[in-house]
């Protein structure tokens, strides 16, 4: 595209040419900085015709170059209009050689790319991750706060037994806010556990224990309690008594007591809720639609 004559000098500049067409074809500093690369400074400063504030002659004739391309026009004719207007400038406003430090700066700004923070693409692949693991726990159905609660409860169940365990190795540990100083004696065929409150299912004082003068009645040393949210049937078995079963209704709440062992079956399905010693238990898997809580095997694995 020709659009230099020869009348047109002194009265129409390249820089007001190039801005024209730049309007004309609706497009503004940054786009034109986006596609040519070219600082929105530099380009400011061409349309202005400030080539003193410009690089030096080597780039400034590169960006005229691009600038004409980006405008569809000729090359040619845009850096024979520049070479005029810089011939018509002060002796002192030429120079081919700029110092040292213009130099580098220039290079700097040569072709600066608008903004476009390396943090923003980190972010969003950060963004993706997390997206994606979502989708992930979301398709099968994994909830990691649950995994976590479990695990750290499994960790910190033995610990809390085995220190239970210890305290109760103390001759002056005594159990005083759950079984009375003389507890009363009680015989298997008399345990009643249909109680909506806490009833002791079984004490492990058997009724007589032939042990020397100097040996006192041993003390509970498993303490379950029971929380039932719907009617439940189970069995029971406590120490070296015979297995019993039993059936509670719905907000019942059990506490059963032993000495050495306990063992409850309860149904597959059920949802009951146990502690040992104020500790919550996770009840084993169903076998054969029914649940066997052995206590203490099943809490030392």
């Amino acid at each position: 595209m020709t659009f230099y004559s020869a009348d047109m000098e002194g009265s129409t500049t390249i820089g007001e040419i190039l801005r024209e067409t730049r309007i004309r074809r609706g497009l503004d500093l940054m786009t034109v900085a986006e596609e040519t690369k070219i600082s929105a400074k530099n380009l400011q400063a061409i349309e202005d015709g400030n080539l003193a504030s410009l690089p030096a002659e080597v780039y400034t004739r590169g960006f005229y170059t691009m600038y004409a391309r980006m405008l569809a026009l000729d090359p040619g004719e845009v850096l024979e209009m520049y070479t005029l207007e810089r011939n018509k400038l002060p002796k002192t406003a030429n120079y081919s050689t700029p110092p040292p430090n213009r130099l580098a700066q220039d290079m700097a700004s040569m072709a600066e790319r608008p903004t476009s923070l390396p943090s923003s693409y980190f972010g969003l692949i950060i963004f993706l991750f997390l997206l994606f693991g979502a989708f992930l726990c979301w398709y099968f159905g994994w909830n990691p706060a649950s995994y976590l609660s479990e695990k750290l409860r499994s960790l910190e169940g033995p610990q809390r037994l085995e220190q239970v365990q210890n305290e109760e190795s103390r001759p002056e540990f005594i159990f005083d806010s759950v079984v009375p100083e003389t507890p009363p004696q009680v015989k298997p065929e008399s345990l009643s556990l249909f109680s909506p409150t806490t009833v002791t299912a079984a004490t492990t004082q058997p009724e007589e224990i032939p042990q020397g003068p100097a040996t006192s009645a041993v003390r509970p040393k498993y303490i379950v309690n029971a929380v039932f949210v719907e009617e439940t049937p189970l069995s029971l078995q406590v120490d070296n008594q015979p297995q019993q079963t039993f059936s509670y209704k719905t907000g019942e709440t059990i506490t059963w007591q032993a000495g050495q062992k306990l063992i409850v079956t309860l149904p597959g399905d059920t949802r009951t809720r146990l502690t040992l010693n104020d500790i919550p238990l996770k009840l084993p898997k169903a076998v054969n639609d029914t649940i066997t809580l052995s206590i203490p095997e099943d809490i030392l694995r």
